[in-house]
């Protein structure tokens, strides 16, 4: 249950400190983003949270932007694809070339086609652009260099059927893959995608000089690595690494198997540049000891690789985040004193992008006048949220000035009950007998409400059904009806001044048909006929409270009364809804359950001829043993734990119905549709009665939520009772208030409608249609349909079809 209560928090002044701290808050967050901007700039790419291959192999992963040149003048052929450096030493001269790129051949074709397009033009290699990925550096940084024709070697003497090298040079000194020494035990693709969780891929191709600059642009968004299973769609010059992230394979486009690390290693072994022993390159070997050893959870010694790998290629961010992520939590700077390798010298390392001190500044000054915007903009939100407080304060005040007449009413009500009925004055609505009438000598028979036609026993004060007090005549009938109150009219009074009148069931106080039919449902006898019960018991979390447990509780059990023939069925049935925290709540609600249930069903099995009355007073005293057990555990414990309950014991073809707060109880039959057999005890119902407030307000209403009545509050509460005749194929529905405050009365008709007979599948359409509702409570129902009973089994005795857990049965 959602807010069960009168008295509000009174929370203004927790919320004026909570603005006021989030005001500061806000003024402080650009010195904390000056503080800690390399454990932002760490935090934010979470590149150290890659698996072992991606982490390694990644940051020598290159995208290639492949032109071909057709002669003409506006003649172009674009292609792009994959590459990924194997080989990288430090710059020696212009003419020695110092890093090496292993890619498709069809990418980089020397002949005379451009075989990249599947229309294989005319056309020359031209240059190819080389781009590395967000994992070696955030931003896109081309390698300022151009490949041309003479630097491709490839395998085979027709380019385009195998892999491809080409070699360039840069004055940087770049961390390069090594090939496996072994059989994978495990082989995925490493392509470059928009986004760690995308799997889209670039355009491959494009032949239109017009698009070429939109379709560098287009690919140039392409670069963060992502891995790629080998039997999804794939890039030409993909690489393919085994678990520990070496190079085993390179996807072709134009082959239907991917090259072989023999192929690779072939390829290689055909340059002489490539031969042993190679220049040491520092960047690859810190690079490859640092994840060794990471992934090794052997931090100090990764740390130290990392920043070496870092210090040899300071535009290495992937080195700098690694080294970053292997201090201790407590350490900002590295051990000589200076700043991390995260950040540049004087600025402010954002999203792993390091950034001048004077735009630093400048973000920061953007970012603080941002948050002023901000947080003045919620301040007009908060003024105007002040406002509605202050209206909703006053409908809080006039809402329980009205439950308490509502309850002084009850009160009233129950105390005039109690005491045995004097002879009164005839009414107006009935003509009085004559003096001469000779005295009865037969039983008066039982008459029926005025108001809801439902049967009346004689000498009853009120009816049982709608609650109309009666009073009697000089017959003895009770035909009469006490004076009405006065039916509210519109004036400027008070919301607590309107009094409540009694409604008719067809028609609202405020003239207002109720398009929900929460009306009481006019019970017809069935005599006669004997009936049998079909179950069906679901309960939910919802989706807004699925992490916390379920205060709803639901018992379900039917059995046979007697081992004489016919032996009488019978069914109870309990939902009750906790209140008081989520484990009060609980135990409220499962404490209710198991007094009903041990007040109830060891008295009905030792006896088997119950009267009406009889069987409907016994339910309701079950609900006042649930009432005292409740309030007795909250008096010993100090809690202030409660719950609402809806009951029925159905014996043969009668329903007697309880309910205390706002769990319902419906009957559907067929053609009457659904009617609401119980009455709610919450502020809204009682606006609603009174006319203040239309039927479909109820769902919206501040209020919405407050009952007045519930278990454990009182060492006494007042129980509501119903009886039902049922007929065959009726339908009864408890539920608790997660049901109806997320599906209108006419849904709940129509679901029970469409699902026919299928017990189990219409209580799942109810929950689901809670859920798809908002699932803002907790739900639960329990369906219970009458059919024809056939011959029963004289063994008397119980099956349980639901209860919760920890509540045990009783032993009769």
């Amino acid at each position: 249950m959602s807010t069960h209560s009168f008295i509000s928090m009174k929370c203004g002044s927790a919320s004026r400190l909570a603005f006021s701290m989030l005001g500061k808050l806000l003024m402080a967050l650009p010195l904390v983003l000056l503080s800690f901007s390399p454990a932002l700039a760490s935090s934010a790419r979470h590149l150290a949270d890659q698996p072992q291959d991606l982490a390694r192999a990644g940051v020598s992963v290159v995208r290639l932007i492949v032109s071909y040149s057709t002669g003409k003048p506006t003649g172009i052929v674009q292609c792009t694809g994959l590459g990924v450096l194997v080989a990288s030493w430090p710059f020696q001269s212009n003419t020695n070339q110092n890093n090496w790129i292993l890619t498709d051949g069809n990418l980089v074709n020397t002949g005379t086609e451009a075989t990249c397009v599947p229309s294989h033009p005319t056309a020359r290699l031209a240059t190819v652009e080389v781009f590395l990925s967000t994992a070696y550096n955030a931003q896109a940084l081309p390698l300022n260099f151009t490949a041309t024709p003479a630097s491709v070697r490839c395998l085979k003497s027709d380019c385009n059927t195998g892999p491809a090298l080409f070699a360039f040079n840069t004055s940087m000194t770049l961390p390069f893959i090594d090939t496996g020494t072994a059989a994978p035990t495990q082989e995925t693709g490493i392509g470059l995608t928009k986004s760690a969780s995308s799997s889209d891929l670039p355009v491959a191709g494009n032949t239109n000089a017009q698009l070429a600059s939109q379709f560098t642009q287009q690919a140039q968004q392409f670069l963060t690595p992502n891995r790629m299973p080998l039997n999804d769609a794939k890039e030409a010059g993909m690489p393919i690494v085994n678990a520990l992230g070496e190079l085993t394979g390179l996807h072709l486009s134009d082959a239907n198997t991917p090259a072989s690390l023999n192929d690779i290693k072939a390829l290689m072994q055909k340059q002489p540049e490539l031969k042993p022993p190679l220049i040491r390159n520092a960047v690859h070997d810190g690079w490859d000891t640092g994840i060794t050893d990471f992934y090794q959870q052997n931090l100090p010694a990764a740390h130290t690789a990392f920043q070496s790998a870092a210090t040899a290629n300071p535009q290495f961010q992937g080195a700098q985040e690694f080294a970053q992520r292997t201090l201790p939590p407590s350490t900002g700077s590295s051990e000589n004193g200076q700043s991390s390798p995260n950040g540049a010298s004087g600025g402010l390392v954002f999203l792993g992008i390091s950034l001048p001190l004077a735009l630093s500044i400048l973000g920061l000054i953007a970012l603080t006048i941002l948050l002023i915007l901000t947080s003045l903009k919620f301040g007009r939100a908060r003024a105007r949220k002040r406002a509605l407080k202050a209206e909703y304060a006053e409908a809080e005040r006039q809402a329980t000035l009205e439950a308490q007449r509502i309850k002084e009413m009850e009160a009233a009500q129950q105390r005039a009950w109690a005491q045995p009925a004097a002879p009164a004055q005839p009414a107006q609505s009935v003509q009085p007998a004559t003096p001469q009438a000779a005295p009865r000598t037969s039983p008066l028979p039982d008459l029926r409400c005025p108001r809801c036609g439902t049967l009346v026993p004689q000498g009853s004060t009120f009816c049982s059904n709608c609650r109309l007090q009666l009073s009697p005549t000089e017959s003895g009938k009770h035909l009469a009806v006490s004076p009405p109150r006065p039916a509210p009219v519109a004036s400027s009074r008070s919301l607590a001044e309107q009094p409540t009148v009694e409604m008719s069931p067809s028609l609202r106080a405020n003239g207002q048909n109720d398009s929900d039919k929460t009306v009481p449902y006019a019970a017809r006898r069935l005599k006669g006929q004997r009936l049998g019960l079909v179950v069906s018991a679901r309960s939910d979390r919802g989706i807004k409270r699925k992490h916390k447990p379920n205060e709803d509780s639901l018992f379900a059990a039917q059995g046979v009364l007697s081992p004489d023939a016919p032996a009488p069925q019978f069914g109870l049935f309990v939902i009750a809804d906790g209140m008081g925290g989520h484990a009060n709540g609980q135990d409220a609600s499962r404490r209710a359950i198991q007094s009903i249930i041990d007040f109830i069903l060891p008295r009905i099995m030792k006896q088997s001829d119950w009267q009406d009355e009889a069987l409907a007073q016994l339910l309701v005293e079950s609900v006042q043993q649930a009432n005292q057990a409740v309030h007795q555990n909250n008096m010993e414990l100090r809690a202030d734990m409660g719950t609402t309950v809806t009951a029925a014991l159905v014996v043969g073809a009668t329903a007697y119905v309880t309910n205390v707060g706002d769990s319902r109880t419906y009957l559907y039959r067929a053609p009457d549709g659904l009617k609401k057999i119980t009455h709610d005890h919450s502020v809204v119902a009682s606006l609603v009665e009174a006319g203040i407030i239309k039927p479909d307000d109820i769902y919206t209403h501040p209020k919405r939520n407050q009952i007045y009545r519930s278990l454990g509050e009182k060492p006494l509460v007042e129980v509501d009772s119903f009886i039902v005749h049922l007929q065959p194929d009726d339908k009864l529905l408890l539920c608790s208030d997660g049901l109806w405050d997320m599906v209108r009365d006419p849904r709940i008709e129509e679901v029970i409608k469409s699902h026919i007979p299928d017990l189990e599948a219409t209580a799942d359409a109810l929950i689901q249609a809670a859920l798809d509702g908002g699932g803002e409570d907790n739900v639960s129902v329990i369906v219970v349909s009458v059919a024809e009973s056939a011959q029963l089994s004289p063994t008397p005795g119980i099956q349980l079809l639901a209860k919760p857990e920890g509540v045990q049965m009783p032993e009769w």
